[in-house]
Protein backbone atom coordinates (compact mmCIF):
# COMPACT_ATOMS: atom_id res chain seq x y z
CA UNK A 1 0.00 0.00 0.00
CA UNK A 2 2.61 2.48 0.89
CA UNK A 3 4.62 2.05 -2.70
CA UNK A 4 1.15 2.79 -4.12
CA UNK A 5 0.60 5.88 -2.82
CA UNK A 6 4.48 6.36 -3.17
CA UNK A 7 5.02 5.22 -6.69
CA UNK A 8 7.42 7.50 -8.41
CA UNK A 9 9.72 6.90 -4.98
CA UNK A 10 9.38 3.24 -5.87
CA UNK A 11 10.13 3.72 -9.34
CA UNK A 12 13.10 5.79 -9.02
CA UNK A 13 14.32 3.25 -5.87
CA UNK A 14 13.93 0.19 -8.06
CA UNK A 15 16.14 2.35 -10.93
CA UNK A 16 19.37 0.79 -11.64
CA UNK A 17 22.13 3.51 -13.29
CA UNK A 18 25.42 4.86 -13.32
CA UNK A 19 26.79 7.94 -12.83
CA UNK A 20 30.09 8.76 -15.61
CA UNK A 21 31.07 12.13 -16.34
CA UNK A 22 31.05 13.52 -20.23
CA UNK A 23 34.81 12.66 -21.45
CA UNK A 24 36.37 14.96 -24.15
CA UNK A 25 34.44 14.15 -27.79
CA UNK A 26 36.46 12.01 -29.16
CA UNK A 27 35.73 8.99 -31.75
CA UNK A 28 37.53 7.18 -28.89
CA UNK A 29 35.09 8.40 -26.00
CA UNK A 30 31.96 7.49 -28.35
CA UNK A 31 33.34 4.06 -28.61
CA UNK A 32 33.86 3.53 -24.79
CA UNK A 33 30.43 5.32 -24.63
CA UNK A 34 28.65 2.91 -26.78
CA UNK A 35 30.44 0.04 -25.56
CA UNK A 36 30.06 0.07 -22.00
CA UNK A 37 26.29 1.41 -22.19
CA UNK A 38 25.56 -1.86 -23.96
CA UNK A 39 27.84 -3.88 -21.40
CA UNK A 40 25.74 -2.45 -18.40
CA UNK A 41 22.57 -2.59 -20.33
CA UNK A 42 22.66 -6.33 -20.42
CA UNK A 43 23.64 -6.60 -16.83
CA UNK A 44 20.45 -4.33 -16.06
CA UNK A 45 22.16 -0.78 -15.69
CA UNK A 46 21.38 2.22 -17.13
CA UNK A 47 24.52 4.53 -17.85
CA UNK A 48 24.12 8.40 -17.33
CA UNK A 49 26.54 11.06 -18.40
CA UNK A 50 26.79 14.43 -16.71
CA UNK A 51 28.64 17.11 -17.90
CA UNK A 52 31.44 17.38 -14.94
CA UNK A 53 34.31 19.61 -14.55
CA UNK A 54 37.21 17.11 -15.98
CA UNK A 55 40.01 18.21 -13.97
CA UNK A 56 38.10 17.03 -10.44
CA UNK A 57 36.57 14.08 -12.23
CA UNK A 58 38.62 11.67 -10.72
CA UNK A 59 38.54 12.66 -7.13
CA UNK A 60 35.10 13.27 -7.67
CA UNK A 61 35.13 8.87 -8.74
CA UNK A 62 37.45 8.35 -6.06
CA UNK A 63 35.07 9.82 -3.17
CA UNK A 64 31.97 8.00 -4.97
CA UNK A 65 30.44 11.84 -6.52
CA UNK A 66 30.57 8.99 -9.59
CA UNK A 67 30.68 5.32 -9.60
CA UNK A 68 33.50 5.52 -11.54
CA UNK A 69 35.51 6.10 -14.37
CA UNK A 70 34.65 5.33 -18.20
CA UNK A 71 37.80 5.01 -19.50
CA UNK A 72 41.49 5.60 -17.94
CA UNK A 73 45.16 4.59 -17.76
CA UNK A 74 45.85 1.55 -15.48
CA UNK A 75 48.25 3.94 -13.57
CA UNK A 76 45.11 5.67 -11.42
CA UNK A 77 44.65 3.30 -9.39
CA UNK A 78 48.21 4.15 -7.36
CA UNK A 79 46.72 7.56 -6.53
CA UNK A 80 43.32 6.66 -6.02
CA UNK A 81 42.80 3.50 -4.44
CA UNK A 82 38.94 3.68 -4.50
CA UNK A 83 38.90 3.17 -8.12
CA UNK A 84 39.29 -0.52 -9.51
CA UNK A 85 39.88 -1.32 -13.26
CA UNK A 86 37.76 -3.92 -15.54
CA UNK A 87 40.57 -6.22 -16.92
CA UNK A 88 39.61 -5.68 -20.81
CA UNK A 89 41.62 -2.98 -22.81
CA UNK A 90 38.77 -0.44 -24.15
CA UNK A 91 41.63 0.67 -26.38
CA UNK A 92 45.13 1.79 -27.27
CA UNK A 93 46.55 5.01 -27.84
CA UNK A 94 50.42 6.42 -27.93
CA UNK A 95 51.86 9.13 -25.55
CA UNK A 96 53.94 11.61 -27.73
CA UNK A 97 56.50 14.06 -27.48
CA UNK A 98 56.06 17.16 -29.74
CA UNK A 99 59.47 19.63 -29.35
CA UNK A 100 60.89 22.01 -31.05
CA UNK A 101 64.66 20.96 -30.90
CA UNK A 102 65.81 18.53 -33.61
CA UNK A 103 68.51 16.71 -32.00
CA UNK A 104 67.61 16.70 -28.39
CA UNK A 105 66.38 13.52 -26.29
CA UNK A 106 63.38 13.46 -24.03
CA UNK A 107 65.85 13.84 -21.14
CA UNK A 108 67.65 16.95 -22.28
CA UNK A 109 64.48 19.00 -23.16
CA UNK A 110 64.69 21.77 -20.32
CA UNK A 111 61.11 23.03 -20.41
CA UNK A 112 57.68 20.64 -21.26
CA UNK A 113 53.93 21.49 -20.68
CA UNK A 114 51.43 18.65 -19.88
CA UNK A 115 47.70 18.74 -19.55
CA UNK A 116 45.91 17.96 -15.79
CA UNK A 117 43.18 15.55 -15.74
CA UNK A 118 45.20 13.48 -18.40
CA UNK A 119 47.10 10.75 -16.06
CA UNK A 120 49.25 9.09 -18.38
CA UNK A 121 51.72 12.36 -18.89
CA UNK A 122 52.23 12.55 -15.34
CA UNK A 123 53.19 8.86 -14.99
CA UNK A 124 55.14 8.99 -17.23
CA UNK A 125 56.90 11.45 -16.01
CA UNK A 126 57.08 9.62 -12.77
CA UNK A 127 58.68 6.85 -14.03
CA UNK A 128 61.64 8.71 -16.33
CA UNK A 129 62.59 11.18 -13.83
CA UNK A 130 62.44 14.66 -15.74
CA UNK A 131 64.64 17.56 -14.40
CA UNK A 132 63.13 20.31 -16.66
CA UNK A 133 60.65 22.82 -15.88
CA UNK A 134 57.00 21.10 -15.78
CA UNK A 135 54.02 23.46 -16.95
CA UNK A 136 50.66 22.50 -16.35
CA UNK A 137 48.00 23.33 -18.43
CA UNK A 138 44.27 23.02 -18.79
CA UNK A 139 43.95 22.10 -22.79
CA UNK A 140 45.95 20.69 -26.11
CA UNK A 141 45.73 23.99 -27.23
CA UNK A 142 47.22 25.85 -24.60
CA UNK A 143 49.69 22.90 -24.87
CA UNK A 144 50.45 23.88 -28.51
CA UNK A 145 50.29 27.29 -28.10
CA UNK A 146 52.75 27.51 -25.47
CA UNK A 147 55.29 24.92 -27.81
CA UNK A 148 54.60 27.28 -31.08
CA UNK A 149 55.84 30.62 -29.09
CA UNK A 150 58.55 28.76 -28.00
CA UNK A 151 57.78 29.20 -24.28
CA UNK A 152 58.25 25.21 -23.99
CA UNK A 153 60.80 22.67 -25.96
CA UNK A 154 58.37 20.04 -25.59
CA UNK A 155 54.87 19.36 -24.92
CA UNK A 156 53.40 15.33 -23.70
CA UNK A 157 50.20 14.74 -25.88
CA UNK A 158 47.87 11.93 -26.16
CA UNK A 159 48.01 11.20 -29.95
CA UNK A 160 43.58 11.37 -30.48
CA UNK A 161 43.22 14.08 -28.80
CA UNK A 162 46.14 15.78 -31.25
CA UNK A 163 44.24 14.71 -34.15
CA UNK A 164 40.46 15.17 -32.72
CA UNK A 165 41.24 18.25 -31.32
CA UNK A 166 43.32 19.84 -34.03
CA UNK A 167 43.27 18.13 -36.81
CA UNK A 168 44.93 20.91 -38.72
CA UNK A 169 47.71 21.64 -36.33
CA UNK A 170 50.81 20.99 -38.78
CA UNK A 171 53.01 18.58 -36.56
CA UNK A 172 55.65 18.20 -39.30
CA UNK A 173 56.93 21.67 -37.96
CA UNK A 174 57.79 20.30 -34.85
CA UNK A 175 59.40 16.48 -34.39
CA UNK A 176 57.55 13.86 -32.80
CA UNK A 177 58.18 10.76 -31.01
CA UNK A 178 56.40 8.02 -29.81
CA UNK A 179 57.28 7.55 -25.92
CA UNK A 180 55.05 4.83 -24.97
CA UNK A 181 51.73 2.83 -25.93
CA UNK A 182 49.31 2.88 -23.50
CA UNK A 183 46.02 1.02 -22.90
CA UNK A 184 42.78 2.20 -21.53
CA UNK A 185 40.56 0.92 -19.37
CA UNK A 186 37.35 1.30 -17.30
CA UNK A 187 37.09 1.68 -13.50
CA UNK A 188 34.84 1.29 -10.84
CA UNK A 189 34.28 2.77 -7.44
CA UNK A 190 34.99 0.22 -5.21
CA UNK A 191 31.61 0.13 -4.17
CA UNK A 192 30.90 -1.63 -7.09
CA UNK A 193 33.47 -4.43 -7.25
CA UNK A 194 31.27 -6.64 -7.71
CA UNK A 195 30.12 -5.82 -11.04
CA UNK A 196 33.84 -6.22 -12.25
CA UNK A 197 33.62 -9.94 -12.94
CA UNK A 198 30.34 -9.42 -14.89
CA UNK A 199 31.23 -6.84 -16.72
CA UNK A 200 34.34 -8.59 -17.81
CA UNK A 201 32.47 -11.61 -18.81
CA UNK A 202 30.28 -9.17 -21.02
CA UNK A 203 32.91 -7.42 -22.54
CA UNK A 204 34.51 -10.57 -23.70
CA UNK A 205 31.21 -11.64 -25.16
CA UNK A 206 31.10 -8.44 -27.19
CA UNK A 207 34.45 -9.23 -28.39
CA UNK A 208 33.42 -12.73 -29.56
CA UNK A 209 30.42 -12.05 -30.93
CA UNK A 210 32.23 -9.28 -33.37
CA UNK A 211 30.04 -6.19 -31.60
CA UNK A 212 33.18 -5.15 -30.83
CA UNK A 213 34.88 -5.13 -34.00
CA UNK A 214 31.63 -3.58 -35.35
CA UNK A 215 31.44 -0.51 -32.87
CA UNK A 216 35.62 -0.46 -33.55
CA UNK A 217 34.82 -0.09 -37.36
CA UNK A 218 31.29 2.56 -36.69
CA UNK A 219 33.96 5.11 -35.13
CA UNK A 220 36.92 4.50 -37.27
CA UNK A 221 39.17 3.32 -34.40
CA UNK A 222 40.77 0.61 -36.95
Amino acid sequence: MLCCLLAPLCTIAKTQHMLFNRPADTPQARYVIELMTLAYNELGYDVHIIDFNHQSALSAANNGTLDGQLGRVSTISQRYTNLHAVNFPLFEFNLVLLKNCQQCRFEQINSIAIQVGYPAAQSYLDEHPFIGDVIKVKSVTAQLNLLTQQKVQGVLLLDFLLSTKHPQFDVNQFQIEVLAPIKSFHFLHARHSALIPKLEEQLHKLNENGTIRLLRAKHKLD
